[in-house]
């Protein structure tokens, strides 16, 4: 559900295009914004909406209230963990895989996506933040992986976080479930900005302006680069890349960016920043 304007209302997920930007708040904060099935379903169903939106230049996600996401909410568990297992799938296995198939559509949005970490990003929180291209934390920001204190492991993260960390760095946090703030979570690579918590929209702001003066269809074709280098073999990956190449002179938006840089003006395709909405 799109809530618009303000981004108001009881949806589990709120969302709103402001400008070329969309800005998505997960809205559970008496829950600290804990993963529910329906959250997720919610969620999902925003990256749809901004999957068929071509003129998008990028998604901002931050949770309301202190916290950016608390985790998986275990209360969806319970009922499954009190029946038998079964012979066949069993039904626990997927419900867990659902939370990664959203990672993976976070990740594969056309469009560069920046998260707002405020306050705690546990567990499935920490992998939501890692599935996304940059984030912020701001300074009452903590990260961390606690499940192996609870009896489980860190199924559907852990995948994401080694992509961002690296084997050896994601394998101890998850293994020690450290708890970091933010400063050593930009060490570690979960952050790439840290800030204080009044000035995360000063931060938003120039992240946002970067991409503004980006041509549209580039971006995409960008993050369909790092795709292709991350998922195929070498060769193959530059193939792809000279077609990327290819289709891109074709369009003919080149031909201003050129022009536009020898004249010292900004391309046509600039857009502002819109004015941006309360990060709590």
């Amino acid at each position: 559900m799109t809530m618009a304007p303000g981004l108001t209302g009881a949806a589990l997920v709120q969302s709103e295009r402001r400008g070329a930007f969309w800005f998505v708040r997960l809205h559970r904060p008496d829950r600290r914004n804990a993963l529910s099935r329906a959250l997720l379903e919610a969620l999902a169903g925003v990256c749809a909406e901004v999957e068929t939106d071509p003129q998008a230049r990028g998604v901002v996600l931050w949770g309301a209230g202190e916290h950016f996401c608390a985790g998986a909410d275990f209360a969806d568990f319970q009922e499954l963990m009190a029946s038998a297992a079964p012979s066949g799938r069993d039904p626990i296995a997927e419900h867990n895989r659902e939370f990664g198939r959203v990672l993976e559509r976070l990740m594969a949005l056309p469009v560069p996506t920046l998260g707002v970490v405020r306050g705690a990003a546990m567990g499935g929180g920490c992998g939501l933040a890692a599935a996304l291209d940059r984030v912020i934390a701001a300074r009452d920001a903590v990260f961390a992986m606690p499940e192996v204190t609870l009896g489980v492991a860190p199924a559907q993260i852990a995948p994401i976080v080694v992509r961002r960390l690296g084997a050896s760095r994601a394998r101890w946090l998850m293994l020690s479930a450290s708890k970091l703030d933010a400063d050593a979570a930009l060490t570690a690579g979960l952050a790439d900005i840290v800030t204080p918590v009044d000035d995360v929209a000063d931060a938003v702001a120039t992240e946002l302006r970067a991409l503004a003066v980006a041509e549209p269809r580039a971006l995409r074709a960008t993050k369909r680069l790092v795709t292709l280098a991350t998922s195929l073999p070498l060769g193959e990956a530059l193939d792809g890349a000279a077609l990327e190449f290819a289709a891109l002179l074709r369009a003919g938006a080149a031909r201003e960016g050129i022009a536009a840089a020898r004249e010292r003006r900004p391309p046509a395709w600039c857009v502002d920043v819109p004015s941006l909405p309360e990060f709590t």
